[in-house]
Order: C-alpha cells, then sequence, then structure tokens
C-alpha cells in the first residue's frame, strides 16, 4: 500500500490515459499520436481500460459530475473520482487478463451499472491495439475491407 500511495513513489513518467467518471460509465482518453490529451487524435474507449502487463501504468483520474470510486478489487486499488480534481493513480499489473473495474462510491440512481474492465494485454498486444483504434479514429467506414 505505501508503494503505492505515497508520492516519492509515483512513477516518473507520462500518464498512458485520463479515466473520467460520470452518472454511469468509466471513459478512457488516450493520447494520439502526438501525444498530447485534448487534440483532435486523441483516442477514447468507453468501460474498458487496456494496460499493457509488468508496466507500470500512470493515469490521471477525473470526474465529471459528482463523487465516484475507481475500484479494482483484485488489484487493490481504490481511489476516488472527485469533481474538479485531477488525481494521478498508477499501478502495475502482472498478470494478462481482464478484471472488473466497478464504481465502489454510491454515484446515483444507476450506480449499479457503473461497471468497466481493465483489460491487460502484452505489450505487443497493446501496440496492436492502439494502432487498430488510431485507424478507426481516422477511418470513414468506407475502407476496403479485404
Amino acid at each position: 500500500w505505501a508503494d503505492i500511495k505515497f508520492q516519492g513513489n509515483m512513477p516518473n513518467q507520462a500518464p498512458i490515459a485520463e479515466v473520467y467518471a460520470s452518472q454511469f460509465d468509466w471513459r478512457m482518453r488516450y493520447p494520439g499520436q502526438d501525444g498530447k490529451f485534448g487534440t483532435m487524435d486523441d483516442i477514447e474507449n468507453p468501460f474498458e481500460f487496456v494496460v499493457p502487463v509488468n508496466e507500470k501504468v500512470l493515469f490521471t483520474l477525473r470526474s465529471r459530475d459528482v463523487i465516484h470510486s475507481f475500484f479494482v478489487p483484485l488489484f487493490r486499488l481504490k481511489q476516488d473520482a472527485v469533481p474538479g480534481m485531477a488525481i494521478p493513480v498508477w499501478f502495475q499489473a502482472t498478470k494478462e487478463g481482464s478484471y472488473d473495474l466497478v464504481c465502489a462510491e454510491l454515484c446515483g440512481w444507476g450506480h449499479y451499472k457503473m461497471a468497466g474492465r481493465v483489460k491487460v494485454v502484452s505489450r505487443s498486444a497493446y501496440d496492436e491495439w492502439m494502432k487498430k483504434m488510431t485507424k478507426d479514429l481516422a477511418s470513414n467506414g468506407k475502407e476496403d475491407k479485404s
């Protein structure tokens, strides 16, 4: 717990994503090819936070409306998302798989359905996923599928 929570142990790297909580969903926003958040090439993925295995993952947690709580039980990771705050959070997943992401703060009538997944994949699978997401973002849907 101390390794994760104490500021001096925060990874010295750029955040991999911004995670937004809102009634009643999770949205993950990754920087595009320019490496900056808030630009036209950002990649947004609802409900599924895709991350590489065996790497420190730093992200910024935000709320768009009320207090929520980012909770991944199997990681023992829980952090409140507070409106108006950008909270740095980090973890390192050591096993590939798909893990429950839930809101652990009663946030309104639809709280029960505010669930997502943290999908932990190999570095090569993560790079391929980012490549596909980037291509899909630039797509007009009329590319030759062959």
